[in-house]
Parts: structure tokens; C-alpha cells; sequence
């Protein structure tokens, strides 16, 4: 009985968290009209996303493009269908976005370009006080370098992006929503822990004998 029950809790704990997790919520820009820009407020999957530009500078300092197709091909390779670039306000070339959730997050992955065809220019991500920096690479047969960045940390709700670029894409924003027990199954585990215990003691004093 000494080693089952700690098998038990294990086996205990890990069926409430994992009963916890969520699939990552994904922000793809689709759903809004070709030169909506920022401040703007997408929800998906019950969290919600504001984006939005400096206050000085917005409306207009990000907006909603197409990967439109020219006589060579696409000019992005991952910026599938509608995504988020520079705004009206185009003398603001270099403005930090900022994305505000309702929830805390824990993890995010992205999708993103930049307006540098000589491939020497970085994106740089802040969020849970860390800085993160991604270089792309250009692709045979697109115009910009690209790249798919991720990252995990302790749960944010404000993550910021910036380049050394004049200008950036991003797309299809997927971020991992920080869970928590929930009360029922927290209480559905109290209960099975407070048997196993009642249940241990009962036998411990049986064999004493």
C-alpha cells in the first residue's frame, strides 16, 4: 500500500493538470477588412488581442495588407492570405507594436517578414520583462526574409515588437493561455487524496497487530 499510494498522487496530479491545458489561441488577421489599423481588438477562442501603435503616432501605425500575388509569385512565404504591416501613418516607419491580452499568456509563436531584402535586419520581442531577438532568412522566390519564432516564459499579458527594419509582417499569432486548476477538479483531487490517506491509516495499525 506504501507505494501505491504515492503512484496514485502522482497519477492524481498529473490527470488535473493536464485535464488544465489548452491549445494555443490563434490570432491570423483574416476576419478584418483589408486597411483596418491599429488601435484595433481581435478575439478568438475567448482571448482577446488588442493591437496597437504609439499613442503619438496611431491611428494608422500598423494595418492589415494582403500577400497579393505579382508576375513572380507571392512575395511572402508565410504570410498566408491577410496579415499585419505598416499603416497610413507611413512616416512612422520603425514604431513598436503593441499586443495587450485579457488573459495572461505563457507562450507565443509567430510568424513574421521584414522590409530588408539584404537580410541584416532583426525583430525584437518583449515580454515578461525578457528581450528577444530573431533574424529571418530569405527564401528562393520571395522578396523578404521571414522566419517562425517562439518562445515560453512566466505569464505576460503585454508582449511589444520592434525591428531594425524599416518595417515589419507579422502573422498568425498563437499564444498559450496560462491555466490554472480548476475548482472542480481541485476539489474532485482533495477528495481522492483525503481517502487515500483515511484508507492508509486504517491499515497501518491491521498489520501492527
Amino acid at each position: 500500500m506504501a507505494r501505491i499510494v504515492p503512484r496514485l498522487v502522482s497519477t492524481a496530479f498529473l490527470f488535473a493538470f493536464a485535464a488544465a491545458e489548452a491549445a494555443p489561441v490563434t490570432f491570423d488577421f483574416e476576419n478584418l477588412p483589408i486597411a483596418t489599423e491599429t488601435p484595433f481588438t481581435i478575439e478568438s477562442s475567448g482571448l482577446s488581442a488588442t493591437f496597437a501603435g504609439p499613442p503619438d503616432v496611431d491611428p494608422g501605425a500598423f494595418g492589415i495588407s494582403s500577400n497579393f500575388l505579382t508576375s513572380t509569385g507571392f512575395r511572402y512565404r508565410l504570410m498566408n492570405g491577410d496579415f499585419l504591416t505598416i499603416g497610413s501613418a507611413f512616416g512612422a516607419s520603425g514604431s513598436v507594436l503593441t499586443v495587450a491580452f485579457s488573459a495572461p499568456v505563457t507562450g507565443l509563436t509567430f510568424d513574421f517578414a521584414l522590409d530588408d531584402t539584404a537580410d541584416r535586419s532583426t525583430l525584437t520581442t518583449v515580454a515578461g520583462g525578457i528581450a528577444r531577438t530573431a533574424s529571418p532568412a530569405l527564401t528562393a522566390g520571395f522578396a523578404y526574409p521571414e522566419a517562425t519564432f517562439s518562445f515560453v516564459s512566466s505569464p505576460f499579458t503585454t508582449v511589444t515588437f520592434a525591428s531594425t527594419a524599416i518595417d515589419f509582417q507579422l502573422d498568425n499569432l498563437r499564444a498559450t493561455v496560462a491555466q490554472v486548476p480548476e475548482p472542480a477538479t481541485g476539489a474532485l483531487l482533495a477528495s481522492g487524496l483525503g481517502a487515500l490517506v483515511v484508507r492508509r491509516r486504517r491499515a497501518v495499525p491491521a498489520r501492527a497487530r
